[in-house]
């Protein structure tokens, strides 16, 4: 079955020593060990140990990852191995389990190779050369599929790829849904070795680094957002620690917060709690609540309050505003339109910007803490 690099979806994209990987992966014997369920890292790990040209990319797919505008989940295991020029090729390795209407051999006609079926489609203005090396095996379909430069039968084309080798790969009892426990340890090994993870790493050492968020820096962090989005210069005129009495009720132990007053007296309260929590983010009583799109946030609000709460690995926040210019509040004054009225800019950005500010955080920059020290009208 072709399948396009399109459907690869969430892929986790990068160039890579591929050198080391190949060693890493064939050095071992990947059927060693017990009977695993298999990752997308395991079975490129297996079809890696039968290659021998090296690619300058991989991309591994995200189980479960959605296929199409219907919220499809993509059932397949696997990984694009891409190859630059020159020329500029691919191999899409995957097991998934065999369609309803049957495997492409099924539809296409193949011609057998070794244990395994190839079959091929020309190219045309609108995609390259393409052929699939498959087997049906156990109620699962195992393919590799390759698009890059071929001239009619891939058997007697010039390919840069051995066919022999690609046999090998959908014949290889590792390459299954039920791999082996040597085939995910070498997956392991091969997702750790994708620069996009290692950035990751980096990300989690400069994280752990970081200076833990302060009263202070939390001020500095609103004002700079005030700011920057809505264009509201020196609008706030005091600010102090304070933990705001929400309608739910008492917080959590570990709980604090800051509460600033602008010259209009809006008032800006922001809670931080001291884990991740989704419930913590459930409707509050006498409260009307919605679910911000593309988010897990949830908007909330009554005719005099409104605050949108947000937990994630790096912040558990509850920001609220209120004040005299903001009465009789409904869903539709909280849409992120313009504003030109300060207390109304003032509340759009609270609840549609700040929550994104990656600032906004358990752990802040040094650059902050300053700022926050040098709020002069903050009162410890």
């Amino acid at each position: 079955m072709l399948t396009s690099p399109r459907r690869l979806a969430s892929a986790v994209t990068a160039a890579l020593v591929a050198a080391g990987i190949l060693t890493s992966c064939g050095g071992t014997d990947l059927h060693s060990g017990t009977s695993a369920a298999a990752t997308s890292e395991a079975l490129v790990a297996v079809a890696l140990s039968h290659l021998t040209p090296e690619p300058d990319e991989i991309q591994l797919r995200e189980a479960g990852a959605p296929i199409d505008d219907m919220g499809t989940k993509d059932p397949s295991l696997g990984g694009l191995l891409r190859w630059k020029p020159d020329p500029d090729w691919t191999l899409d390795v995957q097991v998934q389990p065999v369609p309803k209407d049957g495997p492409s051999c099924a539809r296409l006609g193949c011609v057998p190779l070794g244990d395994a079926e190839l079959s091929w489609q020309e190219g045309s203005e609108d995609a390259p050369p393409a052929f699939t090396v498959s087997l049906v095996r156990g109620g699962e379909l195992r393919s590799v599929a390759y698009e890059g430069g071929m001239e009619g039968d891939p058997r007697t084309s010039r390919l840069p790829v051995d066919l022999k080798e690609l046999e090998e790969i959908v014949t290889d009892p590792a390459f299954s849904f039920h791999t082996t426990t040597a085939a995910v340890e070498a997956g392991v090994k091969l997702r750790a070795s994708l620069p996009a993870n290692k950035a990751a790493e980096r990300e989690q050492r400069e994280w752990e680094a970081a200076p833990v968020m302060t009263p202070r820096a939390l001020a500095a962090t609103v004002e700079k957002d005030l700011r920057e989005v809505s264009g509201l210069q020196d609008a706030i005129v005091s600010g102090r620690e304070s933990v705001f009495r929400e309608p739910g009720g008492p917080l959590p132990d570990g709980t604090w917060g800051i509460a600033l007053t602008l010259r209009d007296r809006t008032r800006i309260h922001v809670t931080m709690l001291p884990e991740p929590d989704p419930s913590s983010s459930a409707c509050q009583p006498a409260l009307h609540c919605t679910k911000v799109p593309q988010s897990d946030d949830v908007l909330a609000w009554r005719s005099d309050l409104a605050g949108v709460f947000r937990s994630d690995e790096k912040r558990n926040v509850h920001i609220w505003v209120e004040g005299p210019r903001l009465r009789r509040l409904d869903r539709r004054a909280l849409e992120d339109v313009p504003a030109t009225d300060p207390a109304r800019a003032a509340l759009l950005a609270a609840l549609h910007y700040l929550p994104d500010d990656p600032a906004l955080a358990w752990k802040t920059t040094r650059a902050m803490i300053r700022a926050g020290d040098e709020l002069t009208w903050f009162h410890d």
